[in-house]
């Protein structure tokens, strides 16, 4: 059976209706879920599960007593070595979540390290996530770095510091960029955790609308991206370098990837006199 690890960001505290939407055709589906007990996003699923009349849930906690569990569902209690009430000692229920789901389904603030490690995890397990980004009320699939790279983009400089400081989220990254991910629920096939998954459990978890052309225009842009860095340029100079607007390369460093089609982000790269290879080869 399927399971969909549902968490988000303690600052939000009303789910919007998309998510909402989600999470009812999670449950129609008849999947199992995991949820944590912390206030804020962790609540507002409980409830939302609760609307929905959700009976296959489970209840994480660090400890022996969930700190929230509207419905009094099953308890998975984890046990933690780190200091109670600590960063570590919390997280201890959240890689366990990790490990014994399928898929993810996130709702993040943009700024919140909790979720954003709850994706990274996912992605260390080689397990797809779908996380909705609140500030822009949209999903986005991240099952690669390709994908964690575009998530990253809707980050301040501020939160991303923040990220630093408090996970290393540059270590975080470049142990994900070792790993070879799969852009298709298939590579995920010799993983012991889903041998029981159902080819509709990644149409009701994953936002259909996230297409292999999305991910293809989210690598180019991080490509440009880091070549603007690299060399010092500010927009302007990109800009003349590119042979675009100003504006474009503002959408392109604010990772406006639904602004660009993929011959305009090759052109763009050729201009720069970067090099785009395309390697085709069969799924499976």
């Amino acid at each position: 059976m399927t399971t969909v690890f549902i968490a988000g960001s303690i600052s939000i505290s009303r789910l919007h209706e998309k998510v909402q939407e989600r999470i009812g055709k999670i449950v129609s589906s008849d999947f199992d879920v995991v949820v944590g007990d912390a206030d804020g996003a962790d609540t507002s699923i409980q409830k939302c599960l609760h609307n929905y009349q959700a009976e296959k849930v489970t209840v994480y906690c660090t400890g022996d007593v969930p700190r929230n569990n509207v419905a009094e569902w099953p308890v998975y209690r984890v046990y933690s070595k780190a200091k109670a009430g600590s960063r570590a000692y919390f997280t201890a229920k959240d890689l366990e979540m990790a490990r014994n789901s399928d898929y993810g389904l996130m709702i993040w603030d943009c700024k919140s390290t909790g979720t954003l490690s709850n994706v990274i995890e996912l992605l260390r397990e080689k397990k797809k996530s779908v996380v909705f980004v609140n500030k822009n009320k949209n999903f986005v699939t991240i099952s690669d770095k390709t994908g964690l790279d575009h998530l990253l983009t809707f980050m301040s400089a501020h939160a991303r510091a923040k990220a630093e400081e408090k996970i290393g989220l540059s270590s975080m990254i470049a142990g994900i960029a070792q790993e070879q991910f799969s852009l298709d629920i298939a590579g995920n096939e010799h993983s012991p955790s889903m041998q029981g998954a159902t080819s509709g459990a990644t149409e009701v978890v994953e936002d259909n609308t996230h297409t292999e052309s999305m991910k293809l225009r989210s690598a180019l842009m991080s490509a440009l991206k880091e070549h603007i860095s690299r060399a010092h340029l500010n927009q302007s100079q990109a800009a003349k370098l590119f042979r675009v607007t100003q504006p474009r390369i503002s959408d392109l460093t604010r990772g406006k990837a639904d602004l660009f089609g993929l011959d305009a982000l090759v052109n763009m790269a050729a201009a720069a006199g970067l090099r785009v290879e395309m390697h085709v080869r069969e799924t499976g």
